[in-house]
């Protein structure tokens, strides 16, 4: 059965993949100075559409895709209720197994949902499930917080001196919300990311993966194992960052994702200091119960998810400044990243991109929207770059990644094998041999050439570990 799996996983890939995208399809060129376009799947077909909002159209709109092949209709109205959205969040509140609209929303500043009625697309009207008074709501996401099975409510709270965080218990399963319960408080503490919810320990409860900054201090990464019943122990560092001649680091977004391929989410964070800019870094997880290596740099910031379909995450990059979106590929599989390329300029003043499979093709498509024309659009990921997406291999390899010895099939149609490096200097060449010998090669990226008694080759990448 597994040297089965291992046939149909090869054979329904290329040997070395490149993801292109295809030109810009747009989805609205009329959203006023539109600043939100996310894939959900409003109308349960298992399909992913576009909700969509903008500055000048403050009301919150959708797209059906209408056919799985990433054709959209007209706008359809969700609410007539106008607003800034912060953020919004696609869930179910209420537990009826169908997902309801929760969104930060300003002037006034508080949590608000829109019921899911039918499942197909029909919301109630909106409804006030949070506010304060006199204080002001960071930050909320919904999650299980004590593990009962429903979304409770996850926020950041601050007034004008210091910031803490609280949870909202869901009472009863259907939006019934219990007082604020403090899990982060300290008069010091001017402010806090929003945290991650993860099982970083890895004993089926979520974890806060958040940072904070005491007073003028820098930021400190830092996690916070669910002792169960919405109870936390204290906080357990995983980097301080330094403090500088003339400021201090700012702690921005966090990511909980595998960066090396090794099974483990890593930590990605972004930083800024107000006189030297923006830095990047990540930081390996060594046992998968809450120790962190040592910090590494990262050259750029984006989204971690697997563009090019090889198995590792690559970086998805919104330049706001440049109007461009590109992506940036995982080299060796082991968090090397290079090879920008660009998906699309054909934007005017970028404000969010996100993710999906927009035409059901099992590829991570693009979605975007931007302020200064007006435009909601989609990318599609063709696969790969200079091959039809159906072209079949003829040699199987496995097991890639490998730390040893890697296997070709079949082993009669085998007439050479010439081994690269990734700048294409060859390094080994092999005859009539289906079996090679990787554990004395140092980690990376590797080119197999793989040519056949009829004449024919493939060229595949490999990674060792």
């Amino acid at each position: 059965m597994k040297l089965k799996l291992l046939l149909v996983a090869n054979l329904l890939c290329i040997g070395v993949t490149i993801a292109q995208f295809g030109p810009q399809q747009i989805i609205s060129s009329t959203t006023g100075r539109a600043y939100i376009a996310l894939p959900f799947d409003i109308d349960n077909d298992g399909i992913p559409d576009v909700l969509k909002t903008g500055i000048d159209e403050p009301r919150l709109y959708w797209h059906k895709n209408l056919d799985g092949e990433g054709n959209f209709g007209p706008e359809i109205l969700i609410s007539n209720a106008t607003a800034y959205f912060y953020s919004i969040d696609f869930v179910d509140l209420d537990s009826d197994g169908d997902k309801d609209l929760i969104y930060l929303r300003n002037n006034p500043r508080n949590v608000a949902w829109l019921e899911n009625l039918d499942g197909v697309g029909n919301f109630a009207p909106e409804q006030i499930i949070l506010e304060t008074i006199g204080n002001h709501i960071q930050g909320v996401t919904p999650t299980d917080i004590d593990n009962d099975g429903d979304l409770d409510l996850l926020a950041t709270i601050s007034d004008t001196f210091s910031v803490w965080l609280v949870w909202h218990e869901n009472v009863d399963g259907n939006t019934t919300y219990g007082e604020a319960q403090i899990l982060i408080e300290n008069f010091f503490i001017t402010s806090i990311a929003l945290p991650n919810m993860v099982d970083i320990d890895n004993d089926g409860l979520l974890d806060m993966l958040t940072a904070y900054e005491l007073g003028n201090g820098p930021g400190k990464l830092v996690w916070y194992r669910n002792l169960g019943d919405g109870m936390f122990d204290s906080d357990q560092e995983i980097h301080q960052f330094l403090v500088p001649a003339s400021d201090w680091i700012s702690v921005g977004g966090i990511q909980y994702i595998d960066i090396n391929t090794d099974g483990k989410k890593d930590i990605a964070v972004s930083t800024h200091h107000d006189d030297f800019g923006n830095f990047y870094f990540w930081f390996e997880n060594i046992d998968n119960l809450g120790s962190f290596g040592d910090r590494q740099d990262l050259y750029i910031n984006g989204r971690f998810v697997d563009i090019d379909n090889d198995g590792d995450n690559d970086i998805l990059v919104g330049e706001y400044d440049s109007d461009r979106i590109y992506w940036v590929e995982n080299m060796d599989s082991l968090g090397t990243f290079g090879n920008e390329r660009t998906i699309t300029t054909e934007i005017d003043h970028l404000r969010s991109i996100s993710i999906a499979d927009f035409n059901g093709d099992g590829l991570i498509d693009v979605v975007s929207a931007s302020i200064s024309d007006d435009k909601i659009a989609w990318y599609e990921n063709t696969g790969i770059l200079g091959l039809s997406e159906n072209t079949q291999n003829i040699f199987v390899v496995y097991p890639n990644p490998t730390k040893e010895e890697i296997t070709l099939l079949p082993f009669d149609q085998i007439a050479t094998i010439e081994l690269s490096n990734d700048l294409g200097q060859r390094m080994e060449v092999h005859f009539e041999n289906n079996t090679i010998d990787l554990s004395s090669l140092a980690s990376g990226l590797y080119l197999l050439k793989i040519t056949g008694t009829a004449g024919d080759s493939e060229t595949h990448k490999i990674v060792k570990q």
